[in-house]
């Protein structure tokens, strides 16, 4: 294994900010009355997707035609992570830049911290419009408004909470409380909206457009058209999956006895459908970045305005005989990562890791914006762009009971206690369905110890107090 750079692992604990860096304004104040000199950004992210989960990825079974188109124009990230891999926690790193133990967030609902600099601060400081759509989930859940002092700063806000239903009471709230109810899939209602939003940003100078769609999280719930596509498919499991329930009940809306509700009888306690019904629900999330990438091309955006496209967090799909997330696992922990930056690179695929935490100080790259100091994560815009950047940089992801260190092909997981224990080991080049757990062969004892020293020492740093 090559050696952790020192230099570069500072940076990933927040330790070797550029001294460049400047504080964004504060929120209120007035941005610089020059307009900002970079990209439009159009940063679109999915719920619940795991990285696999795309043609260009390898999966020869799932439809995912204009993803594939736009990894064919950018560039496939294809070892991205999210550091934190549940909803709120992967949406508080997105806004702060910071690891879930340096804000405290590593469970859903929580607010962002108050007086938190955001990226969308840091983008209406650097004279951008910044505009969000959908899911927001930080701060609350149910089919509710997002108060204005709990959106981040976004000065163009129109979503709700957190809502786990794709058919029934599809509803939306604009920057005023109001309810907005588009009549429709809650999927092609985000893509509507957003392109209604995007319509009015562009008219108004550089924009920022975050959108937020719930696919594929569940209860899986595709339009019929989409769930035809894959009704006679058998979807192949991957090779450390054993067969499970896939059912999870939902709190918001609160579901029935199991009995008494449609989404068990649609797929309760048959993983063969499950998949199919996944498999359904990305395929018609792709249709629907299709529609805003042909709303670029329209209007004339797609040569200066930057695309990325992740997810929050992946699905288990009973590899390991599990489900769901927030498990470090890399069906759990691992996000698709798409980006295409006008003029550079094409067709490229990235091997360099790279992580949830890293999209703040990205996004500023490419809008040309101030590096905000308190980022822990760095940019991988270069590498968006064409430009040679080093690879070898370890990351990190997290949840209350472990934590975890991706460097090169190996990765290590350490439980969480009083101390941290090193349990897992994984040359994932060779084994990347994590079925053999090197943590105790001592051919790789040396590594081992490298590892679980540049890991104490990022979770020394991420918990610290004051």
């Amino acid at each position: 294994m090559k050696a952790i750079r020192r230099r570069e692992f500072l940076k990933t604990l927040g330790l070797g900010v550029a001294a460049a860096a400047i504080p964004c304004l504060a929120r209120g104040q007035q941005p610089p009355a020059s307009a900002a000199k970079g990209l439009n950004l159009v940063f679109l992210f999915a719920d619940q997707m795991h990285g696999f989960a795309m043609g260009c990825m390898g999966d020869k079974q799932i439809r995912t035609p204009h993803l594939d188109r736009l990894a064919k124009e950018g560039v496939l990230f294809r070892n991205a992570y999210s550091s934190a891999p549940v909803c709120t926690p992967f949406r508080a790193t997105l806004f702060t830049g910071r690891y879930g133990s340096q804000t405290g967030i590593l469970g859903n609902a929580r607010p962002l911290p108050r007086g938190e600099k955001t990226l969308a601060d840091c983008l209406n400081a650097a004279g951008y419009r910044t505009s969000y759509v959908g899911k927001w989930h930080l701060g609350g859940a149910g089919n509710e408004a997002v108060p204005a002092a709990l959106r981040g700063g976004f000065t163009d806000f129109i979503g709700y909470q957190c809502y786990n239903d794709y058919l029934e009471n599809v509803v939306f709230f604009d920057e005023e409380g109001r309810e907005v109810k588009p009549g429709k899939h809650r999927t092609e209602a985000t893509t509507d909206l957003a392109i209604a939003r995007l319509e009015r940003a562009a008219a108004a100078g550089p924009f920022a457009l975050f959108v937020s769609y719930q696919n594929p999280h569940y209860p899986v719930q595709p339009s019929p058209e989409y769930d035809a596509m894959y009704r006679d498919v058998k979807i192949a499991r991957r090779p450390n999956a054993r067969d499970i329930d896939p059912y999870t009940a939902t709190a918001s809306p609160k579901s029935p006895k199991k009995e008494d509700d449609a989404n068990w009888r649609a797929y309760g306690g048959n993983l063969d459908r499950y998949l199919q019904l996944y498999y359904a629900m990305v395929t018609q999330l792709d249709a629907n970045v299709g529609r805003l990438l042909a709303a670029l091309d329209r209007l004339g955006l797609a040569g200066r305005t930057a695309v990325i496209f992740t997810s929050d967090h992946g699905d288990m799909q009973g590899s390991h005989g599990l489900k769901n997330k927030s498990l470090p696992w890399e069906e759990s922990v691992r996000i698709p990562c798409v980006v295409r930056v006008p003029g550079g690179a094409k067709g490229a695929v990235s091997d360099m890791p790279v992580s949830s935490v890293d999209y703040l100080p990205t996004c500023l790259d490419l809008a040309v914006a101030p590096p905000l100091a308190t980022a822990a994560g760095v940019s991988f815009a270069p590498a968006a762009r064409g430009e040679k950047q080093d690879a070898s940089r370890p990351v990190f992801a997290e949840m209350k009971g472990w934590c975890l260190i991706r460097c090169g092909d190996l990765k290590l997981v350490a439980s969480r206690g009083q101390a941290l224990k090193a349990t897992h080991l994984f040359n994932l080049k060779d084994d990347p369905y994590e079925m053999k757990n090197l943590v105790d062969d001592p051919a790789h004892s040396a590594a081992k110890q490298e590892l679980f020293a540049a890991l104490a020492e990022w979770n020394r740093r991420v918990t610290a107090r004051g």
